[in-house]
Formats: structure tokens, sequence, C-alpha cells
């Protein structure tokens, strides 16, 4: 899947499954660097449709699932530390499973990434809050408007 949304000039970001109790939906994020249009969305959904369908998984093809390809939109979440780095120096709100100094919500500038260490200054509290990549439940961008 991921070979035939390259080939398109797209990246593809996450992959969800949620079973439903009649269908399933496969929900795929893309991106590019110029952002992601609604032909995008469009291609890759022909594109992923007809791979799936060749597919010959016993089971696969009988099971109803409904197909999503959308961007990660401006608000996007950080998937991986990878997105991250790329962008670092812009604004992020960061919902944290463990909390840091009694902290489990920032809100600031994702100043340094190291390893899976992230670092953000948080504009609320002033001050630098360094936490594990995995210890964030969802890190975003706060868009630029």
């Amino acid at each position: 899947m991921v070979s035939c949304v390259a080939r398109l000039g797209l990246t593809l970001c996450h992959i969800n499954w949620k079973r439903g109790a009649r269908r399933g939906v496969l929900t795929l994020t893309i991106d590019k660097e110029t952002g992601v249009t609604l032909d995008d969305c469009e291609k890759t959904t022909h594109a992923v449709e007809t791979f799936l369908d060749g597919l010959d998984v016993p089971g696969f093809n009988e099971m109803p699932y409904s197909l999503e390809v959308s961007s990660p939109g401006l608000d996007r979440p950080m998937f991986t530390v990878a997105d991250c780095e790329r962008f670092q120096g812009r604004r992020v709100t960061a919902q944290l499973t463990v909390k840091v100094d009694g902290a489990s919500r920032l809100k600031g500038i994702l100043e340094k990434v190291d390893g899976d260490l992230v670092t953000i200054l948080d504009e609320d509290q002033h001050r630098r809050y360094t936490v594990r990549f995995g210890d964030a439940k969802v890190i975003r961008l706060v868009p630029e408007l």
C-alpha cells in the first residue's frame, strides 16, 4: 500500500482500522510537502481500492468496509519523531499520558528533538518540558492562520 501511495508522489503517514458492527472503516492519512489536495485524495482512493481488490487474503475481500483518505489537516498530529523534527520551531499542543512535573497538557514551541525526547517551551508556564515521544497521547500543530 505504501508503494502505491508513493507512486502518486505522496507519503502515507498513518493507517487506522476501526471495526464496526456491520462494516469496518479503513482510514489513510496522506501528505506531501506542498499540501494535499482533493485530487490527491481521489487518486489515492482509486489506487488503494485497486490494490486492495487485488489482494488474495482469505475473507478480506468479503468483509464490508469503507475507505477514507484524508490529509493530516492544519492541526496535524505528529505520528512519528520524524514529524516532530520536521516541525521543530512551530507551536504545538501536547496531551501527555505520563505527567511531567505535574503537567499533562502543554502548549508552546516545539524547541528540540533529541532521539525520542521532545522539548516544548510551554507558553503558559514559561518553562521547558522534555518528554518522551511515547509518553504523549498526541502532539498537534497549532494552525498558523
